[in-house]
């Protein structure tokens, strides 16, 4: 564990999956240890990447190392990392992401000041660089956000959270049966229980890569036909046509993903962005 210059900062537990991507690694991990004014714990999960793929973090006395046996992926990886938590807060920040300067610091004060009623999670405005192209993504949600969140994706990307850790241990961590949307069922599992605010600042950035799951066009189908699945009675308690409406929501989404695996992520993003 490791603490910065913040004699009376809670600390902050950062958990960091990885899988085969050593620069990405370093990048994210150097953001962290860029927050100079809170306390902080590093807790870094190997989820067996190959041999000479990880850089040696045995011998960095700030940082905790975790090597999962086989590859488990990020749902199990988050959630081992949760368990080791020791911070009042924890934040999830995949490899190929980085906080910005003063994220932890702002979100830690607005924990500890908001008027949100058992506030759960704090997030913010993250740069997006994954498409290849810059954009901001608003995360300007407050109260209780669990009718929208169950609708649609309200807060986005893990690394602009800033989570309760006794809210996400409370709801069970994360979904590891799901292939991908794991980020969404835990928020639309917190706001169940708890409600959230943001600071209302770009203070994240997700970072473009290989082997990323935004265009894993299978998992993303795998996962969003669990997710709703598992949600479909939640639909119907909300009335026939917020169900219906739910049900042409996935058909769309379905094919997305489908035009995305034929013709590539270009197709993708041209249906996202005719949506929007």
């Amino acid at each position: 564990m490791m603490g910065s210059e913040a004699p009376r900062s809670p600390l902050v537990t950062v958990v960091i999956p990885t899988y085969n991507r050593p620069d990405h690694l370093r990048r994210a991990i150097a953001s962290v240890k860029n927050q100079k004014d809170v306390f902080w714990e590093i807790i870094v999960v190997d989820d067996a990447s190959d041999p000479g793929m990880i850089p040696d973090l045995k011998s960095d006395k700030e940082i905790l190392y975790l090597r999962n046996d086989r590859n488990r992926g990020g749902g199990y990886s988050r959630n081992r990392g949760l368990a080791r938590a020791k911070g009042k807060y924890v934040q999830f920040l995949d490899d190929d992401d980085e906080l910005l300067l003063g994220k932890l610091r702002k979100q830690v004060d607005l924990f500890e000041s908001t008027n949100v009623p058992n506030p759960g999670l704090v997030t913010c405005h993250i740069l997006d660089r994954r498409s290849g192209h810059e954009m901001i993504l608003k995360n300007s949600w407050r109260g209780d956000i669990h009718r929208v969140t169950l609708r649609r994706y309200t807060v986005q990307l893990t690394s602009s959270m800033l989570f309760l850790t006794e809210a996400v241990k409370n709801i069970g961590g994360f979904d590891e049966s799901l292939a991908s949307s794991q980020e969404y069922d835990l928020t639309i599992r917190l706001s169940m229980h708890y409600q959230v605010d943001y600071v209302d600042e770009v203070l994240a950035r997700a970072n473009r890569s290989e082997n990323q799951i935004n265009t894993d066009f299978d998992k993303k189908r795998e996962g969003t036909l669990l997710l709703f699945r598992k949600y479909d009675q939640a639909y119907r308690d909300q009335g026939f046509f917020f169900w219906l409406g739910m049900r042409f929501k996935l058909f769309m989404l379905l094919i997305r993903f489908q035009a995305g695996k034929w013709f590539g992520e270009a197709a993708y993003q041209f249906l996202i962005r005719k949506k929007q």
